[in-house]
């Protein structure tokens, strides 16, 4: 059993990544800011009284590897690594919110009651995210709420103001809508349609990746399902089946046609990704073990850039490229350790599988970068769905 205090952080640390992903859109310093103190505070207070009455500590193997991200930052500005000590800074500083952050849920997810109701708070909190998502996207002119200047004019969707982040967040989450339809069938109706709006969103901000990575998700989780023997075959086709008729009918209400232009007109040899990627293999080669420091590819990619798009070039877009060019190939490969430590369990519980598949995506894009708050869900969320698996059986909602 965990204390009342330690399932008061754990909503505390819920609420305050509630605030991260709201504030998605503000261009200060401040959401950040607010966002990271009162993560870190929040674990210096939970250890004083951790301590004061000396309870015992609760660990996961995934904590090791999530530590090496910001020793690695550490060393380098101890050692001289980093060309901009700053930014690595920052970047330390953000590695150290996610380990603080997967550290509390560590200790409070023990408690069954709590993982299952972080769960349904999970699965509303992105559903009021989609339906404000679908509404603003097609009437606020760039507004974030309607109300915040966002510096864009359009594509903004909820807090997000960047179609392919919109995507990784339902791609996180879409998996526990389409899971509890399958073993909840009385409210299976619910669950679908809540899945079917944070689909529509993706048709809505004509996410090509997104909407490709959403496809997929849908097939592996009732393979998953399937396999678990939460589904028949013949119940897992029902389910596909309702899951196709309805994110196509929210797909009509938020718009096929941008969608579909985005989708004739893409060129995979034109894209730009491909370029860039060759030159952060170039910054690798250069520095292979002590890599530029964490935080500074966008200001040193330039220097092996071999074209110019007319735009500033914020990420690599491919996130395990651009750690290995920052932190040494050794990085990813901690990055990728603290994948493997949840790989097993992320795959019984079947809706983790949704965090597996933004790691893909990963490859073609940078959901690890760029937004502290939404880097921290990814691994709180990855955490949710892999505690609570016992043995061989998939977790029940």
């Amino acid at each position: 059993m965990i204390t009342k205090t330690t399932r008061m952080a754990g909503w505390a640390l819920a609420a305050l990544l509630a605030f991260g992903i709201l504030t998605l859109w503000v261009r200060e310093r401040w959401a950040v800011a607010l966002f990271q103190g009162g993560v870190l505070l929040l674990t210096l207070i939970w250890l004083w009284i951790n301590v004061w009455l000396k309870s015992p500590l609760r660990w996961d193997k995934v904590l090791i590897p999530l530590a090496v991200p910001p020793i690695v930052g550490a060393v380098q500005l101890a050692a001289g690594w980093t060309v901009l000590p700053w930014f690595t800074v920052e970047s330390t500083l953000e590695w150290t919110v996610v380990f603080s952050a997967v550290f509390l849920l560590v200790q409070a997810l023990p408690d069954a009651g709590f993982q299952r109701a972080l769960r349904t708070a999970l699965l509303g909190f992105a559903t009021l995210i989609a339906v404000v998502a679908v509404l603003q996207v097609l009437t606020s002119q760039g507004k974030a709420f309607w109300l915040f200047e966002t510096g864009y004019d359009s594509d903004v969707l909820g807090p997000f103001v960047y179609r392919n982040k919109y995507a990784q967040f339902v791609e996180l989450v879409f998996p526990l809508a389409l899971w509890r339809a399958m073993v909840d069938r009385r409210r299976a109706p619910l669950y679908l349609t809540a899945g079917a709006v944070m689909a529509a969103g993706v048709v809505a901000g004509a996410s090509r990746s997104g909407a490709s990575f959403l496809l997929a998700e849908i097939a592996l989780v009732l393979l998953a399902g399937w396999l678990r023997k939460a589904i028949t075959g013949r119940g897992a086709l029902l389910v596909a089946g309702q899951a196709g008729v309805l994110v196509v009918a929210w797909g009509f209400l938020a718009g096929w046609d941008f969608f579909w232009q985005r989708l004739t007109g893409l060129d995979p040899a034109q894209d730009f990704r491909w370029p860039i990627m060759r030159s952060t293999l170039e910054m690798i080669r250069q520095r292979p073990w002590t890599g530029f420091g964490l935080g500074t590819w966008p200001t040193v990619y330039p220097q092996f850039a071999t074209f110019d798009i007319g735009v500033v070039v914020n990420q690599a877009h491919c996130d395990w490229l651009q750690w290995a060019a920052e932190g040494g190939v050794l990085f990813p490969a901690a990055v990728l350790a603290a994948f493997g430590c949840l790989l097993g369990r992320l795959i019984r519980s079947v809706w983790g599988i949704g965090f597996l598949v933004v790691g893909v995506h990963a490859v073609l894009d940078y959901p690890f970068h760029q937004l502290p708050a939404f880097h921290t869900l990814l691994w709180c969320t990855a955490l949710l769905a892999a505690s609570g698996v016992q043995g061989p059986k998939a977790e029940q909602p």
